[in-house]
């Protein structure tokens, strides 16, 4: 077995040590440093959307196998409508309705949940259009974006 430290835990150290990381980012000139940003960005939001996915399938699940609903088929998309005030930005609000095998749909509150979390993050990488709707395939992944 290695003393090595893991390739994340060794990112990590390397991250914290501003010198370090701040030295190669003071040798990319300009379009690389937009590359590298817009790469970093495609991770994250790579990561965020399935987080979201993954979030809603586990509250899904749940819903569906606790009997939470008043219908006895599984969700298959969860449609999120925006949410505007004169505080914040407009974001995919926390009520949503969830779809079943059936065609039925189940009003839901996510508020104070992971998906709330994962939601909020999901707004700053699709930065939605008020009245728009955000429609999360279960069964695919896919995610669809409606305009108003």
């Amino acid at each position: 077995m290695s003393d090595r430290p893991s390739p994340a835990r060794a990112s990590s150290s390397v991250l914290a040590t501003e010198s370090i990381i701040d030295s190669l980012l003071d040798a990319l000139d300009e379009q690389q440093l937009d590359e590298l940003a817009r790469r970093i960005s495609t991770r994250r939001f790579a990561r965020v959307e399935v987080r979201l996915l993954a979030t809603l399938r586990a509250d899904s699940a749940v819903l569906h196998r606790e009997g939470l609903t008043d219908h006895s088929m599984p969700v298959t998309h969860v449609t999120f409508s925006t949410h505007d005030n004169d505080y914040d930005p407009v974001c995919w609000s926390v009520n949503a309705s969830a779809r079943h095998e059936s065609g039925a749909k189940t009003p839901v509150d996510y508020g104070g949940t992971d998906i709330e979390h994962a939601l909020r993050d999901y707004s700053s990488f699709t930065c939605p259009v008020a009245g728009s709707r955000l429609v999360m395939d279960l069964n695919t992944g896919q995610s669809t974006v409606r305009g108003a």
